[in-house]
């Protein structure tokens, strides 16, 4: 390994793994053998830039607008991840008037990285989106996440980038894996949204231990640091679809173990979903709970296997038809996010109150008595459980106001 590649690579790992300080250090030592100016020297300069972007995207910085001063100009970190590509553009011409050509190589390497970067910062804003207008096309994610991973599946692949690809492979498998499951979960998908849960699982563990191999933590320093914000970002979002997955597959899981060992391991998540449920039927009376799958055609609709993901109680005693037609017969009206529906059939003197969690699946709360509309216990144990299978607010703290 050349010189050049050496201190590129320990600059990149530094950087990757959160040692900024070092990384600067690693900068500052460098200038100091090289002050004669020219493309390398400027080179450096952008570096510098590189390890303060860095630490703002990996706190979640990326879209946030720091917004000062009358003219308001858009320093947003996409931005600057463009000015900083731009600068290295031109020391890259300068670098190939003067045949510097590892300089030159080292420039198109680390653009291709920026470019990386700002489209991850584009993704990411999509993320975003998603929670605001609760459309729940995980799928175009998935397109989104693959187009990335594929367009620089060959780029910055020089030795000395290999420790901040390797975090950018990282970060790619994670979004990937835990999309696809979502796609999956919504398709009621067992098995594959299981292996992507895992996978996603494994791929953080992975990451945590190369970030876990600071100078600092290895000297003792730092052992109560915490972990960059977007990791942490990953591993929450992780945790919400192993909640969600584990509502939507309770009583497959169930059969795999006791009833309190069953408990205990649904207490650990980040959202106890089905004792949400057992706890607001138990303190409000409901007759029953149910989360609808609508996705199964009429054809295939028997006695045995009518579209109930789960259910509490699970025993049902109300007529599932009357819940499926309300359903086709209200489709219009629960296209609109977070529109809750009630019905009161007097002759059964029975309350049916109904939202849609996500395309096909929908939350019944059943009442054997008559219940006003827009009562604020109900309204809000729906909103609540419906945010938490969809992601919403984890969705939403990608952008969070500066202070």
């Amino acid at each position: 390994m050349e010189i050049e590649d050496a201190f590129l690579y320990n600059f990149f790992s530094y950087t990757s793994q959160g040692c900024y300080e070092k990384a600067k250090e690693c900068v500052e030592k460098e200038r100091q053998t090289h002050k004669v100016i020219g493309p390398w020297q400027l080179l450096l300069t952008q570096l510098i830039q590189i390890v303060s972007v860095e630490k703002s995207y990996m706190e979640i910085g990326f879209l946030q607008n720091k917004n000062k001063g009358f003219l308001r100009k858009d320093n947003s970190l996409k931005v600057i991840y463009e000015n900083i590509k731009s600068e290295t553009r031109k020391i890259e011409d300068m670098a190939k008037l003067h045949s510097q050509d590892r300089t030159v190589n080292y420039c198109q390497n680390i653009i291709q990285y920026l470019t990386a970067r700002i489209h991850l910062i584009d993704f990411y804003e999509k993320v975003y989106q998603l929670g605001l207008t609760k459309s729940f096309k995980y799928n175009e994610l998935v397109i989104s996440i693959d187009n990335i991973t594929e367009e620089h599946l060959y780029a910055f692949t020089d030795i000395s980038l290999t420790p901040i690809r390797d975090m950018f492979s990282f970060e790619c498998e994670i979004l990937k894996n835990l999309f696809k499951a979502m796609n999956e979960l919504q398709k009621l998908q067992f098995l594959p949204s299981l292996a992507l849960i895992h996978s996603a699982h494994t791929t953080l563990s992975s990451w945590k231990t190369k970030l876990q191999n600071r100078e600092t933590w290895k000297l003792g320093f730092l052992k109560n640091s915490q972990l960059p914000g977007l990791f942490e970002w990953l591993l929450k979002l992780k945790s919400a679809i192993l909640s969600k997955f584990s509502l939507y597959f309770h009583n497959t899981l169930a059969l795999q173990t006791t009833y309190s060992d069953m408990r205990q391991l649904c207490s650990k998540l980040l959202y106890d979903n089905y004792q949400k449920m057992i706890a607001f039927q138990k303190k409000h009376d409901a007759a029953t709970l149910i989360l609808s799958d609508n996705q199964i055609s009429d054809e295939s609709i028997e006695s045995d296997c009518y579209p109930i993901v789960i259910s509490y109680p699970q025993k049902v005693n109300t007529d599932l038809d009357i819940i499926l037609k309300m359903i086709a017969d209200t489709s219009e009206e629960l296209l609109a996010a977070d529109k809750v529906i009630y019905k009161y059939l007097p002759q059964q003197h029975t309350s049916y109150i109904y939202t849609s969690v996500e395309p096909s699946i929908y939350l019944v709360i059943i009442f054997e008595n008559k219940k006003i509309e827009k009562d604020v216990h109900i309204i809000n144990f729906m909103t609540e459980l419906c945010t938490n299978l969809r992601c919403t607010k984890i969705f939403l703290s990608l952008k969070t106001p500066i202070k």
